[in-house]
C-alpha cells in the first residue's frame, strides 16, 4: 500500500475535527507575535503542511504574501472558508512537501509546523524548502518531543478526545509509524542532524516551551490534566547564497 496515500487518507479524516484539539489553534496573538518576530518585514512565505490555515492566517493577519500548501485536500478547503470568512487573501493548494509545485527561488521565507515526522522522507523535503527559498530566506522548523499518555492520563485523554473533539481516538497503522524516520528522534537533535546531512551549518535553536505552557493553560480542564509541557521548539535555517 502507497504510504503517501495511507497518510494522505488519515489527515483527511481528521480534517473535520482538527480544530477542535486546542493544540492546533490555541493562543493566536502568542503565535502572532512570534511570527512577527521572525519575519519583521513584509515577505512571500510558503506554510508547508498548513492544515486548516492556523498559521497561514496569522501571516496574512501581519501583512505577509501567504501561500499555503497541504497534501490532504479536505484540510485546504477548510482553510480557504477559514481565510474567506476571515477576508484575508492567502492562496491555499493541494500538494506534497516532498515535492513541491513551485519554480527556484520564489518565496522569502518557508515555515512548517508539526510536519516534518509526518513525512517518510524529511531530508528531501529540507531540500525542497531550500530549493524554493531565496537566497538570505529563513526556512522555520517547528517541533516538540510528543509524549503519548499512558495508565489513568490516556483513559483520560480517550475522554477528553470524545467530549471536546467529538471524535474516537484515531492513529496512523503501526507500520506507517515505523516509516517515518523522525516520529521517534529527538526534536531539536534530530532536525538538526538532518539540516546538517545536507551541508548546513547555519541554524539557531529556540525553545518554545513556554508557548506551551500558556497555551495549557487555555486548553479545557481534562486536557490540563493530561498535556504536559512537552519540549518545544523552532529550528531557523539562513539560506546562504
Amino acid at each position: 500500500m502507497d504510504i503517501k496515500y495511507v497518510i494522505k487518507e488519515y489527515w483527511n479524516k481528521r480534517a473535520e475535527t482538527f480544530d477542535r484539539l486546542p493544540g492546533h489553534v490555541s493562543s493566536p496573538n502568542e503565535w502572532r507575535k512570534l511570527l512577527s518576530r521572525i519575519f519583521p518585514e513584509k515577505m512571500k512565505i510558503l506554510d508547508v503542511g498548513t492544515g486548516t490555515g492556523f498559521l497561514a492566517m496569522r501571516l496574512a493577519e501581519l501583512g505577509h504574501e501567504v501561500t499555503g500548501i497541504d497534501i490532504s485536500e479536505n484540510m485546504i478547503e477548510i482553510a480557504k472558508k477559514k481565510a474567506q470568512k476571515a477576508n484575508l487573501q492567502i492562496k491555499f493548494i493541494v500538494g506534497d512537501a516532498e515535492s513541491l509545485p513551485f519554480r527556484d527561488e520564489k518565496f522569502d521565507g518557508v515555515i512548517c509546523r508539526h510536519v516534518l515526522w509526518t513525512l517518510p522522507n524529511p531530508e528531501k523535503a529540507l531540500l525542497e524548502f531550500l530549493r524554493v527559498t531565496k537566497s538570505g530566506g529563513k526556512i522555520v522548523i517547528i517541533e516538540g518531543n510528543w509524549k503519548q499518555p499512558k495508565g489513568i492520563k490516556k483513559a483520560i485523554r480517550t475522554v477528553a478526545t470524545l467530549i471536546y473533539e467529538r471524535r474516537k481516538p484515531t492513529n496512523l497503522p503501526p507500520w506507517i509509524y515505523e516509516k517515518l524516520p523522525l516520529r521517534r528522534g529527538k526534536v531539536p537533535d534530530s532536525v538538526v542532524k538532518a539540516l546538517r546531512n545536507l551541508g548546513i551549518e547555519n541554524i539557531t535553536v529556540e525553545d518554545l516551551s513556554w508557548l506551551r505552557e500558556i497555551q495549557r493553560k487555555e486548553f479545557p480542564f481534562l486536557y490540563r490534566l493530561v498535556w504536559s509541557n512537552y519540549e518545544y521548539y523552532l529550528i531557523q535555517v539562513v539560506k546562504e547564497g
